[in-house]
């Protein structure tokens, strides 16, 4: 079997930045499910005919240091990271269609050595038989913060305000959608990070990986 660990959370828990930093440390593949989401946004956007090709590319071509997000050689990382496409990929995501065909797309990146999956169902719907399942959080304000300093980082305007109500709209449709909610799996591993180094969050994960693998 290969080795699996995933990651769910809420967004701004600071999956994300785990969830790279073990990839790269274990030298393990790498799948965030919401960029996956943002990527079938975007395209849809801009009329891309051939979706999952695209995808794969975009997937391909993501570099975990750089951080950039590259299509037909254009960077579109503030594209991909911006509202609009946030807010149009969590209404896509509760279309069972889009879910289904979006499944098959992640589930072709669990290859040897092993993979690290970060998303919202990656522990109840992707991977079930991983054992070392993590369910990240923080407190709201935290989040907003990080969420902001993101964006920023980006280049983007941020509105604190309304970023909050953005995020607290989002946990509720991912929470309460239908098809793949996001909720915290009986065998997972509750791990609140506020305040938290991510050095600390990670060598408590990295522990576990070699307790179970």
């Amino acid at each position: 079997m290969i080795p699996v660990v995933t990651i769910d959370g809420p967004s701004g828990s600071g999956k994300g930045t785990i969830s790279k930093a073990l990839a790269i440390h274990l030298g393990w593949n790498y799948l965030d499910s919401g960029l996956i989401y943002r990527c079938f946004a975007y395209l849809t956007m801009i009329g891309t005919i051939d979706i999952p090709k695209a995808i794969k590319e975009i997937e391909h071509n993501f570099d975990l240091n750089k951080e950039e997000i590259l299509f037909n050689g254009e960077n579109i990382t503030s594209a991909i990271r911006g509202t609009e496409v946030t807010m149009l990929s969590s209404e896509l995501s509760q279309k069972p269609e889009v879910r289904s065909q979006l499944i098959e797309i992640q589930k072709t990146f669990r290859e040897h050595p092993g993979l690290v999956a970060e998303g919202r169902d990656m522990s109840s719907k992707l991977f079930p038989d991983s054992l070392v399942k993590i369910y990240l959080t923080a407190d709201l304000e935290e989040r907003v913060n990080r969420r902001a300093n993101q964006l920023r980082n980006d280049g983007q305007k941020v509105n604190i305000s309304e970023l909050k109500s953005e995020i607290e709209e989002r946990d509720l449709r991912d929470t309460q959608r239908e098809h793949s909610p996001l909720v915290k799996t009986d065998d997972s591993i509750l791990i609140d990070n506020t305040g938290k180094e991510v050095k600390e969050t990670l060598e408590f994960i990295e522990k576990l990986v070699n307790e179970k693998y």
